[in-house]
This record gives structure tokens, C-alpha cells and sequence, in this order.
């Protein structure tokens, strides 16, 4: 595992920082019509108006759109409850539907498709809504509860990695008790002795109307051989008054990937939870007011941009025998790191700003990736400081398979790059590693050339791979002899050289 201090580092400082109105205050101006009923029922079941938030149309891939209150709710009879009606002897409560998140407060994780409901249920619902906790809300002591899930919306890049998102949200009969249960609740999450965990991350819910609550990330190996991936859990997990909030996200992660944030959902659902409105502040950036604003102050210009990135036609294709040459498609921004043996995510060598793209080849399966980033730092001894970071990790290469035998690490090597300007230094390594086809019996390899160069203030970091088993992608099967390897030598220099000459094309 990454070190979770650097992991840490990645979790986006966005909570609102703006004095809030206290909880009670915001809960009385935005939740007048909640009253308590505690006595006892006597006859029968007291009959419970359910409010229901309907589908929200998510209309843009922005996340800066002001929350919508939930549509009204069909009637009961129409989203019959999935869990046992309370006991006549049960206290009546007045939590609702409405009280759960709704899709426009929650935020996806850039390059992951939007949040959009899926289920949801007048209770805690069918199924473990997180594996870290041992016992229910209702076991410790809640008197009600309600609990949505969302999906990533289908049909987009990466809708299959981007996991579930759970929001359940459970009343007490005290604040007291509510608070015992957030503080037990968040103990477990961080522990989660159900699995072998490992902690990824920490931190507390902060701004808004929030009592007390605090976010828990922990990571662990999947059961399954096959998945390339350690399992990912983030718990959330808010009080207000005697009321509690329980959010989690669950996906598929490489050990290197930032923790989940959870931050700003979790806020704007505790908003929801105490039936406000989360404030504009959590979901969009404050406008810039003119009259505090220097007049004469500009913000300096960008040094790096889309000039400095290769395009796919600079990429050298593959051949394929008896078929056409594989040409190279640039593909959004993937949940992976630039270079697969990248110890830590790139916002900790602290660039002063970094550009990135990526590209995919595939004939029809994928049979090859690129990815590059661009990084300019602030001075010389910040890019010589960074430079040795990666050559560092280049070096170590911890391989995230859990079979070693699925991996080799070739030795770091400096290579000469023909661009103008000059580069001051360079160097690359081979990783070999299993692909993921499936099965015990798979012998799909991936054969990944990652580079790092240096230019001044400047590094330019390139992975070239490409897909082959059981040989390299080399002409010959097995290779015999130095020539063998030529063209496929050839192919991963015109890649570095391209990329390396288009990042410091405003250099010249």
C-alpha cells in the first residue's frame, strides 16, 4: 500500500469554510413542520405520510448547479415499504424520504459519471448497506430510518468503476443517544474488523449544520485472484441533534488512487437531513465580488496547456500482421496513474501545474495505452528534487499484483531523447505485467516502457505499453536476436521523442 499521509494529501480541501446558523436554527426555519409524536400508539399502527424525492434530471456534467428540493412522493401504496412495519408499541417518528440526498448533492469524483438514484427504501432497506458496520441503526437503538442508493449513470466512461454510493439516515430519541451511536459508528468504520483492512484516509465533516462527523476510508484485498484491484470503503458518518447520517462508497481501486472524498456530499445530505437546503456554497465556487477585487490584479497566465500535448496522430501505429495498422484514440482522463510504477499520486511532487492526456489502442480489444503529463515547477531545485522522486519510484516499482510471479521490474536505465531543446536527463524502465483476461490460465502481458525527462524547470512523464503474451510485441516469437526488438524499440522512442518535443515546444 501507498503511504496513506500522501494518499491523504489528495482528499480536495472544498468544504465551505463560511460561518453557518447553528443546527437548531437551520433545522427550525427548515423543517417547521416536523413535530414530535412520542407517545405510545394504542390501537393499531399509526399510518406514516411518506415523502418520496422522484427523479432529478442531472443536466450537466458540472457539479456547480444549486440543489432542487425532492419532488413530492407517489402515495404509499405505491412504494410499499421493503422492510417489517414498525410495532404498535413503536414511538411514531417523523422522518421522511425527503430527508435523504438527492442527486444534485452529490459529487463525482472527476472523470466518473454523475450520481443517480437507484433505490430507495422507508427503512434501512435489503442488504448490508456497509460492511464495516457490525450491528443496524435500528439495533443501536433508532427509532426510524431511510436509506437511498445511487448508481453511477449508466452508458458513460467508467460507469462500471465508479462502485455505489449508499446514504442512509436514522432518528433517535435523543441527541445523546445519536451521538453515542455517530461516535461507535465512526469507530467501526475506521476499524472495519469484518475485513482485513487497511486505512487509507481520515477526516472530519466540517461547515454546514453538522453536530460532529468525520469520514473513514480504509482498502482491502478482494477475495477474488482475478480482480486487478484492492476493494475501497469510505464511510461517512454525521450527527445532528438525534439525528444521524451514514454515507459509503464502495468500488474497485489500484492502491495508489486517492481516497474517496466525501466531504461536500456529505455535507449537503446533512443539510438534507435536517430538512434544509444545502447552501450554494457546497456545490458551486463563490462568484467574485468586484468591489473587494484589486482592480488592476490578473491572475498570471498559464505556462503549460493543451499546446504542450501530444496529439494521437504523433504516435506511431502498430502493425498487425495480415491487418491493418492500429492507430492510437485519445480517451478521457482513466482513474490510473501516468506511470504504473508511480509510488504516489502526482500532486505530491507539488508542480506548479501539470497537463495530462491519454490514449488507447485497440484493434478491437485494447491492445496498447499511453499516457503523459506535463509538469513545470516553480524552480530548478523543486524539478531536480521531483526528477529523483520518480526516477525513485521507477526504481522500486511496487507492483500492486497480488502475484509476484505476475510482475518483473526491469533495471532504470538513462536514455538519450532526441529533441530541441536538449533535455538535461532521462530515464526508463520496463514493467511486465499480467493482463487482465480473465482466468488462471491467461497469459496476456503487458509490456510498459515508462519514461521520465527532464528539461530545466520542466519533467515530462510517458508510459508507452503495449500488449502481448506469451512473447513481447516483437517481430519474432520468441525474440533471438537484438534485431528482433528493433521496431518495437523504435515504436516506444518515436512515442517519448514526440512526447517529449511537443511539452517543450514553447521552450525552442
Amino acid at each position: 500500500m501507498s503511504d496513506p499521509i500522501s494518499r491523504l494529501d489528495q482528499f480536495r480541501a472544498d468544504t465551505p469554510g463560511a460561518p453557518m446558523k447553528s443546527a437548531a436554527e437551520v433545522r427550525r426555519r427548515g423543517d417547521q413542520i416536523r413535530r414530535r409524536r412520542r407517545a405510545a400508539a394504542t390501537a393499531g399502527a399509526v399510518a406514516l405520510a411518506a415523502v418520496v424525492a422522484g427523479p432529478i434530471i442531472f443536466l450537466s456534467a458540472g457539479f456547480g448547479e444549486r440543489a432542487t428540493e425532492p419532488d413530492p412522493a407517489p402515495a404509499p401504496s405505491q412504494t410499499p415499504s421493503t422492510g417489517p412495519s414498525p410495532s404498535a408499541s413503536t414511538p411514531a417518528a417523523d422522518l421522511t424520504r425527503a430527508h435523504l440526498p438527492v442527486e444534485d448533492d452529490l459529487v463525482a469524483d472527476e472523470s466518473y459519471p454523475a450520481w443517480v438514484e437507484d433505490q430507495t427504501y422507508d427503512d434501512e432497506g435489503t442488504g448490508d448497506h456497509n460492511e464495516c458496520l457490525p450491528e443496524s441503526l435500528t439495533d443501536m437503538g433508532a427509532t426510524a430510518a431511510v436509506r437511498r442508493d445511487f448508481v453511477p449513470r449508466s452508458g458513460e466512461d467508467l460507469s462500471g468503476a465508479a462502485g455505489t454510493l449508499k446514504a442512509v439516515v436514522a432518528e433517535f430519541a435523543s441527541a445523546k443517544e445519536a451521538e453515542a451511536a455517530r461516535a461507535a459508528l465512526s469507530k467501526a468504520a475506521a476499524g472495519c474488523s469484518a475485513v482485513d483492512a487497511e486505512t487509507a484516509g481520515s477526516l472530519p465533516v466540517e461547515g454546514g449544520v453538522a453536530s460532529a462527523g468525520d469520514i473513514n476510508v480504509v482498502t482491502y484485498q478482494p477475495d477474488d485472484p482475478d480482480m486487478n484491484a484492492v476493494w475501497e470503503v469510505a464511510t461517512a458518518v454525521v450527527s445532528v441533534e438525534d439525528r444521524v447520517l451514514v454515507m459509503t462508497r464502495k468500488r474497485g481501486v489500484q492502491d495508489y488512487v486517492p481516497p474517496t472524498d466525501l466531504r461536500t456530499s456529505a455535507v449537503n445530505a446533512t443539510y438534507r437531513m435536517v430538512g434544509a437546503r444545502p447552501p450554494a456554497s457546497t456545490t458551486s465556487p463563490p462568484a467574485s465580488d468586484p468591489a473587494t477585487d484589486p482592480p488592476s490584479s490578473t491572475p498570471p497566465a498559464d505556462i503549460l496547456g493543451d499546446a504542450n500535448l501530444v496529439s494521437a496522430g504523433s504516435l506511431p501505429g502498430l502493425p498487425l500482421e495480415g491487418e491493418s495498422t492500429a492507430t492510437w484514440q485519445q480517451v478521457p482522463a482513466q482513474p490510473t496513474p501516468t506511470l504504473y510504477c508511480q509510488g504516489a499520486w502526482l500532486s505530491s511532487l507539488k508542480a506548479a501545474e501539470s497537463v495530462s492526456r491519454e490514449f488507447r489502442l485497440q484493434n478491437p480489444g485494447e491492445i496498447g495505452k499511453v499516457n503523459v503529463t506535463v509538469l513545470e515547477f516553480s524552480t530548478k531545485p523543486a524539478a531536480d528534487a521531483a526528477y529523483e522522486t520518480v526516477h525513485g519510484w521507477l526504481g522500486d516499482c511496487p507492483a500492486p499484483m497480488s502475484d509476484e510471479k505476475l510482475f518483473i521490474a526491469r533495471p532504470v536505465e538513462s536514455v538519450e531523447i532526441g529533441t530541441s531543446p536538449a533535455i538535461d536527463r532521462a530515464a526508463q524502465m520496463l514493467a511486465e505485467y499480467a493482463g487482465d483476461c480473465g482466468g488462471q490460465d491467461c497469459d496476456a502481458t503487458w509490456y510498459d516502457h515508462q519514461t521520465v525527462a527532464q528539461i530545466g524547470t520542466r519533467l515530462v512523464l510517458v508510459t508507452h505499453a503495449e500488449a502481448g503474451g506469451p512473447c513481447p510485441p516483437t517481430r519474432a516469437c520468441p525474440p533471438e536476436e537484438a534485431s528482433d526488438y528493433t521496431e518495437w524499440d523504435n515504436r516506444v522512442a518515436q512515442t517519448v521523442e514526440a512526447t517529449v518535443g511537443q511539452a517543450t515546444v514553447d521552450l525552442r
